[in-house]
């Protein structure tokens, strides 16, 4: 876009047009659906919004437009679970095609997704969560969210704390925070706790999602570590259409899958591997990327855990590859008020794999 907007005092957000990016309805992807009917709540069609967000760093003002999918909640769902109640029922600002959310005074969650990830990675936990108004952002360079930039054009370097200050301007847009829910899977979970430091904004909770607890470069981590990183500074010194073909490299997705996978069956593994096919490769640019992989990579929930002052849930998996049982401790001994549930027989794609589990996790949690 050419020019940022500034934040309008009363914001209007309209569906876009042509939302299902693909020209179908995510229901008609017969993997989901077969994923939606063995997580065991029906498939929740979101719909898509297009949120001006802007925000001063560093003297200026830089944005974008953010890509943001709303689950409305299921009326039979919310009604079937007096025990959770939304500790604010404030309406948020959006147009009132979707307003009927917080009319019901249904609890209200924003979901935050991993590094290379969209909002598709969400959609199973939206899915096992009928009674929650949920919104789900693209991150800014990922999906279909423009990477943030100045008034004038000129690109921003994408750090934890940019990442950060765009969901504060996020949920400013879409009236949420005071009471509502912030939960982040991997990535996100850094970003979250890294927004939840700088500003607070009156969440009720925070649920951190394959939690990144300890340095991926120290201990029995650094193996692996060492590889991605030689990866994305190979990609780093390529010319960039060379640098895409290895970024998005087939070969490279089934690595990926392989090292992170746990349990999974032959269904299972159609639908992950399905899912990072057509969305991994999802990102806007080399350099917004690789910046996002630098800031994923050099920072841990734990850098922020001490300034979390609101009750934490931690959901890893058992067999989480990118965190460790001492680190998971240490880091839930950090939190002032910190929780510790771990999933089994699941690693660090819980969204994927155990996504039923990690939402009656978040239940439990918020009840």
């Amino acid at each position: 876009m050419g020019n940022t907007p500034t934040t309008p005092p009363h914001p209007r957000f309209l569906p876009t047009e042509g939302a299902a990016t693909s020209g179908t309805p995510e229901s008609a992807d017969p993997l989901l659906r077969a994923m939606s009917g063995r997580v065991g709540y029906p498939h929740r069609e979101p719909e898509q919004l297009t949120v001006p967000v802007s925000f001063q760093l560093h003297g200026q003002q830089v944005g974008t437009e953010a890509a943001v999918w709303v689950y409305e909640p299921s009326a039979a769902s919310f009604r079937s679970r007096p025990s959770i109640a939304s500790e604010d029922s404030r309406p948020s600002p959006v147009s009132s095609r979707h307003n009927r959310a917080s009319s019901l005074s249904a609890p209200r969650i924003l979901m935050v997704h991993g590094f290379r990830g969209d909002h598709h990675g969400m959609q199973l936990i939206a899915d096992a969560l009928p009674e929650f108004a949920v919104w789900v952002p693209d991150l800014p360079g990922f999906g279909i969210t423009a990477p943030l930039h100045t008034p004038a054009g000129e690109r921003v370097e994408h750090t934890v704390e940019v990442y950060a200050e765009f969901v504060e301007a996020l949920a400013g847009q879409l009236g949420l925070g005071e009471g509502d829910t912030l939960l982040g899977h991997s990535f996100g979970t850094i970003v979250c706790a890294a927004h939840l430091a700088q500003h607070g904004r009156g969440w009720s909770r925070l649920v951190l999602s394959a939690p990144i607890s300890d340095s991926v470069f120290r201990g029995r981590l650094l193996p692996g570590a060492a590889v991605v990183e030689a990866y994305y500074r190979l990609c780093r010194l390529l010319p960039e259409s060379a640098a895409d073909a290895v970024l998005r490299s087939a070969a490279v997705l089934q690595v990926m899958n392989l090292t992170l996978g746990a349990g999974w069956d032959a269904g299972l593994r159609a639908f992950v591997e399905d899912q990072h096919r057509r969305f991994f490769g999802r990102y806007s640019d080399r350099q917004t990327l690789l910046e996002a992989y630098h800031a994923s990579s050099r920072h841990t929930v734990a850098d922020y855990a001490g300034q979390l002052r609101l009750p934490v849930l931690l959901v890893p998996g058992a067999k989480d590859n990118m965190s460790t049982p001492p680190g998971l401790r240490a880091l839930r001994g950090t939190l002032p008020d910190g929780r510790l549930e771990v999933i089994r027989g699941s690693g660090h794609l819980i969204h994927y794999e155990k996504p039923a589990q990690l939402a009656r996790a978040v239940r439990r949690f918020l009840s």
